[in-house]
């Protein structure tokens, strides 16, 4: 189940953001280094919580840029 919601989270970036050329930096607001689930549905209105729970490998509550770039990465290769 982790699999499947980590693949949804993996799409779901590529689709919204990477495609239209948002990075890390874009979509982090307040530019603290991290990014809440508001900043990331700010850009990508269709993100569920449970596709950003499964990027949120930490489980913190916010994506770190080695997070994001984790999930962005599985579609690239």
């Amino acid at each position: 189940m982790k699999k499947t919601l980590a693949t949804i989270a993996a799409l779901t970036f590529t689709g919204a953001a990477v495609a239209q050329g948002a990075g890390f930096a874009e979509l982090d607001a307040d530019q603290n280094g991290a990014l809440t689930y508001a900043e990331v549905t700010a850009a990508m209105p269709n993100m569920t919580m449970e596709a950003f729970a499964a990027a949120d490998t930490d489980g913190n509550g916010t994506l770190s840029e080695e997070e994001f770039t984790a999930v962005v990465s599985k579609t690239d290769g």
